[in-house]
């Protein structure tokens, strides 16, 4: 088992990029409901595991499914019709002795997975570009939902849209983060948003080093020795 989340952590490092925030939402369209040979959420959510994996002490994408993460994954999966993930589950099947993509072992996906991106999983090129479509359109989904925080990613608003502060606070720094559940802000070292407190004591360290009140450019222009 170790041997098989050490491969399987390797893949993340090889494939993990920095991906753009996605606005969507909304119910998943009639065309993209499970398709009867497959289930679509659990493909989903089993390709969610294969790219953050989760382990004893090191909780991934499967420790946030009880709070939804594969539903709101497929609120916003473009171009992933119900035909592509039943060919994404089948096509492992050529090379991995019969079984589909959710009967493979956590190793044995993320072969797979390096196989669609080599484009040696396809026997054709239209297959090709569908498998590394699905990969491609699911991971950038998952990976965004994921490292935006979900599920502590957004702050209560009210009806006119605007954020609602806490009753007394002041100084409306809201971080929607809690210690209540790991999440990847929580596994990144992100704390989130400053408190005031934290922005106080920061300010005082700066104080004791070098501190102008109302500091501005033209201060540092004048205090910087002009070259030559």
């Amino acid at each position: 088992m170790e041997t098989e989340n050490s491969s399987r952590r390797g893949f993340l490092k090889t494939v993990a990029v920095t991906t753009a925030a996605v606005a969507a939402s909304g119910a998943v369209p009639a065309h993209l409901a499970a398709a009867p040979g497959v289930d679509r959420k659990t493909v989903v959510a089993v390709l969610g595991d294969t790219l953050i994996p989760s382990e004893p002490g090191d909780p991934g994408y499967k420790d946030l499914e009880s709070h939804g993460i594969t539903d709101e994954v497929l609120k916003a999966l473009p171009g992933v019709s119900d035909a592509d993930v039943e060919l994404f589950n089948e096509k492992s099947k050529e090379k991995f002795g019969g079984k589909s993509f959710l009967d493979l072992s956590g190793a044995q996906r993320a072969e797979y997975l390096h196989q669609i991106i080599a484009g040696s999983a396809g026997s054709d090129a239209k297959e090709k570009e569908t498998l590394q479509r699905v990969y491609r359109n699911t991971r950038r989904r998952v990976m965004t939902l994921y490292y935006s925080n979900f599920p502590e990613h957004q702050w209560p608003r009210g009806k006119d849209g605007f954020p609602i502060p806490k009753p007394g606070d002041l100084h409306q720094i809201m971080n929607p983060n809690t210690k209540q559940l790991v999440t990847a802000w929580d596994q990144v070292g992100y704390p989130g948003p400053l408190t005031w407190e934290e922005e106080e004591r920061r300010r005082n360290v700066v104080k004791k080093i070098h501190w102008h009140e109302n500091w501005s450019p033209i201060d540092y222009q004048a205090e910087t020795p002009k070259k030559g």
